[in-house]
């Protein structure tokens, strides 16, 4: 009887253990998050599931991403306790997080592999631009596998034949190439004051001095006709009565007045537009031979005496 119930407990441990060494971990690979593109997410989460195989045979694609499981479960992804909610809908014994982020060069994918409780890895690693989608040498280590290490180029050198030294290429020589001018300026100072360029002032001042001379000439016009319309009331102003001579006498001062203002503009007029106009025209034809005279000559008109100005020229 003793020899049977040792049998038996024997037999009772055997059956105990086996459920033990059979149970299995589940690992799901939930499908990756990021800015990448989905069809780049995808071959990526087929890398990562292969890479898995290797360390849990029990591992699986997960068909929502951890957001959508979170949405699912109704807990924020980034609280504590959310992972093992989603842990606990989904029935397995461990998730891997995923997200894939474009970056300059290449692609950045982050692997969070998640235990109940909280525990977590974390790997991450940058996917050269144009490299295979399943080159993880980066998170290898986090599914226990190794990363490959790079293959470095073979070197082939040719044989050098015995005695003879070896073969130097001679340097390529160097042209060198003439350098552009390059254009100085030199910036005027500051309190430099411009000047205007010679002969400028007094041409101005020739212009000046016929425009000029040309008012006083027409203001000169302008009060010979109030006087000769004085004129023409002094002829028609009656004389009759002592009052009568008074303002008759008024309108000879006044015309007198008038008639004697428009002289001195007049021939004032003249002379200083006849100055200006003789300097600009001979600034103007300084290098001919042709001599430029003006003249200033009194002369008698039908209805009283005036200035006549002439400008010629002599051989």
């Amino acid at each position: 009887m003793i020899m049977k119930s040792r049998y038996l407990v024997a037999m009772l441990g055997l059956a105990v253990a086996r459920p033990a060494a059979a149970e299995s971990h589940k690992l799901l690979v939930l499908q990756s998050e990021g800015r990448a593109d989905a069809a780049t997410r995808a071959k990526i989460d087929a890398a990562i599931v292969k890479l898995a195989l290797g360390a849990e045979p029990q591992t699986a694609a997960g068909e929502l991403t951890y957001s959508d499981a979170a949405t699912a479960v109704g807990c924020k992804p980034e609280a504590a306790g959310c992972k093992d909610e989603v842990l606990a809908m989904l029935a397995v014994d461990e998730i891997v997080i995923t997200t894939v982020t474009p970056k300059p060069g290449g692609t950045e994918i982050a692997v969070r592999r998640v235990l109940k409780g909280g525990a977590s890895r974390d790997a991450t690693m940058v996917l050269a631009a144009g490299a295979p989608p399943d080159t993880l040498d980066g998170i290898a280590p986090l599914f226990g596998g190794k990363p490959t290490a790079p293959t470095a180029p073979a070197i082939t050198t040719a044989p050098q034949p015995a005695g003879e030294p070896p073969v130097i290429p001679a340097p390529t020589a160097v042209k060198d190439e003439p350098l552009p001018p390059s254009v100085v300026t030199t910036p005027a100072p500051a309190d430099t004051p411009l000047t205007d360029p010679p002969g400028s002032r007094r041409h101005r001042l020739e212009i000046a001095g016929m425009a000029g001379g040309g008012g006083l000439v027409f203001l000169g016009v302008l009060l010979w006709g109030a006087a000769s319309g004085v004129q023409d009331d002094i002829n028609k102003a009656p004389t009759s009565t002592k009052q009568d001579l008074l303002a008759l006498k008024d309108l000879e001062a006044r015309g007198d007045g008038y008639a004697g203002l428009g002289n001195l503009f007049t021939i004032g007029g003249l002379v200083i537009g006849g100055i200006g106009t003789y300097f600009y025209v001979k600034d103007r034809h300084a290098t001919t031979t042709t001599t430029t005279s003006a003249r200033l000559m009194p002369t008698v008109l039908d209805h009283g005496a005036g200035v006549v100005f002439t400008i010629g020229g002599m051989p």
